[in-house]
Order: structure tokens, then C-alpha cells, then sequence
């Protein structure tokens, strides 16, 4: 028996589209491509325009808060978190006039009260602390008005923020208080030196003594004036030595110093994406609208015949 080899040729299917098919179907169908695309990225386009226009923008300044008692009493904490949580604050910043409109226009008159001016205040200005150095802090706001009116906002803020330190009071009354106990101290010394000299005088024994002896002798003899004596001149070197502390302290005294300007920054928005999702969906649903026309088309012809 023989057998005959037969080429089995694959079988054609009438609904089978190749991909030369595919091309022309996009071609004969290319300006709805093109009108679908376009439709697509004007609508992304006028969204990105108005996500961009409602985009804020901010200004910033950084500050630097070095924060030490010196072993001194009385001396505030500065907590940049809750300027805000006390009303005087609050009523403060809201005297910055364009600000105050700005308020009166969002918010309406039978909510606005202290907490809503709280909250509107808490939405605009951002207080943020660096990471790596925890001294350092940024206070942002957002440009609601103008620039100028931001700026106060910040500057009222910072001002705010230096009237919580009160180091330079503590260290001046220290000042005061050291200075005063100074006095006193010279003022008992000469009056223990005094009460030396008239021993010097009435006391006939000191006169045969040798000068290095006479000390000694009246530090024996007169014990409890010896005991003054020390103390009062440890009393005056300590006084001494911390006013002389205190003084040191004149250079150290700005604990809120300014490291930046206040500087423009540019909100990110989001319409970059908008608009490359649009031309990608327009792209899409323009090729998803050709083969759309196509299988309508085709189910005509088929229905006609």
C-alpha cells in the first residue's frame, strides 16, 4: 500500500483578522482615532488647567529654636505646636487684616466663632520640624491672598514664638538679684575688716607678733569672726563668678535665630498626569471606537446580504 503524503493546509476562518488587518482597520478608521484622541486630551487639558490654577502655593521660613535653662529657674519651654491652641494667638494673627476678610468670606456667619478661626488658621499655616536636627523648624503658609499678607502671617508667628522666650528677662533679673547679694556681701566684708582693725588697735598682744602671726592669732582667739570672714568671701567669689556666667550668656541669649528668608515655594499638582492620562486613555478609547465602527460596520453588511 502506498502512501501519499498530503500537505495539510491550515483551515481559513472567515472571522480570523490577521495583523495587516488590524493596520488597515486603524487606518480606514483613523479619524476617529484622531477626533476621540483630541476630544480626550482637551478634557484632560481643561483639567489639568484647573487642578493646576487650585493648586496653592506657599512661602517659608526657617527658623532655629536652641533651647537651654543654663541651670536657670523660671525659664520657658517654646512649643511651636500650640501657638495656635490659645485664643489670644488666634486674634492675633486674625488682625492681619486680608486675612481676617479672607476668613469672613469662606466661612459663614452663623459658624464663625474661635474654633472655626482656630481651624481656619491650622489649615493655612504648617509648622514642620526637621528630622535630622530637631532645633531646626519651617513655618509655611499657604498664599491665600497675597504674598504680602503671607508674609505677615509668618512674621506675626515668629513674633509670637519670641515672646515665649523669656531667657533674657530670666538671665537679667538673675543679673539683678546676683548683683544686689554682691553688694551686701562687700558691704559685710568691710564690716568684718573693720572689727579686724580695731582688735589690731585694742588688743595689746598683737603688738609683739610677727605680721604672717598676727592672722592666726586672731583666727584662734576670735574664731567666729575667722568663720564670717570665710564665708563671706566664698559668698563674694560665687557671686562673682555667676554674674561673670551670666554676662557670657549676652551671646547665647537670641534663642530663636532666623536661618533662611522667607522663600516661594510652588505647589505640586497633579496636572502633568492628568494630561498624560488623558492622551493615553484618548489613544485607547480611540482604537476601542475604530473597532467599534468596524464590527458595526461588518454587521451591517452581513445583515443587508
Amino acid at each position: 500500500m502506498s502512501k501519499e503524503l498530503r500537505v495539510m493546509e491550515p483551515k481559513q476562518y472567515d472571522d480570523e483578522i490577521d495583523l495587516y488587518e488590524l493596520i488597515e482597520i486603524l487606518v480606514r478608521h483613523k479619524w476617529s482615532i484622531v477626533i476621540t484622541t483630541i476630544l480626550c486630551i482637551i478634557l484632560s487639558l481643561g483639567a489639568a488647567l484647573y487642578v493646576r490654577s487650585n493648586t496653592p502655593n506657599y512661602l517659608i521660613k526657617s527658623i532655629l529654636i536652641q533651647q537651654d535653662d543654663y541651670g536657670l529657674k523660671g525659664v520657658n519651654r517654646i512649643n511651636v505646636d500650640t501657638i495656635l491652641l490659645q485664643d489670644r494667638n488666634v486674634e492675633r494673627i486674625l488682625e492681619i487684616e486680608p486675612i481676617k476678610k479672607e476668613y469672613l468670606t469662606r466661612v459663614s456667619k452663623n459658624m464663625q466663632n474661635m474654633a472655626s478661626e482656630r481651624k481656619f488658621l491650622q489649615d493655612i499655616i504648617t509648622v514642620s520640624k526637621n528630622e535630622k536636627n530637631l532645633e531646626e523648624v519651617s513655618v509655611k503658609t499657604e498664599i491665600i491672598v497675597d504674598e504680602n499678607s503671607s508674609r505677615d502671617v509668618i512674621n506675626r508667628y515668629i513674633d509670637i514664638l519670641r515672646e515665649q522666650d523669656n531667657l533674657s528677662d530670666i538671665v537679667e533679673k538673675e543679673k539683678k538679684l546676683k548683683s544686689d547679694s554682691l553688694e551686701k556681701t562687700k558691704i559685710e566684708i568691710e564690716n568684718i575688716q573693720n572689727e579686724i582693725l580695731d582688735i589690731f588697735k585694742n588688743d595689746g598682744d598683737l603688738r609683739a607678733l610677727k605680721p604672717e602671726e598676727k592672722m592666726n592669732y586672731i583666727a584662734s582667739k576670735y574664731p567666729e569672726l575667722n568663720l564670717r570672714k570665710s564665708e563671706q568671701e566664698r559668698y563674694y567669689n560665687t557671686y562673682v563668678n555667676e554674674l561673670v556666667r551670666l554676662g557670657s550668656l549676652n551671646d547665647r541669649i537670641d534663642v530663636i535665630k532666623e536661618t533662611t528668608d522667607i522663600y516661594f515655594l510652588k505647589g505640586q499638582s497633579k496636572a502633568k498626569l492628568i494630561l498624560t492620562v488623558g492622551i493615553v486613555i484618548g489613544l485607547f478609547l480611540g482604537v476601542m471606537v475604530a473597532f467599534l465602527k468596524e464590527f458595526i460596520d461588518g454587521y451591517k453588511k452581513r445583515y443587508k446580504k
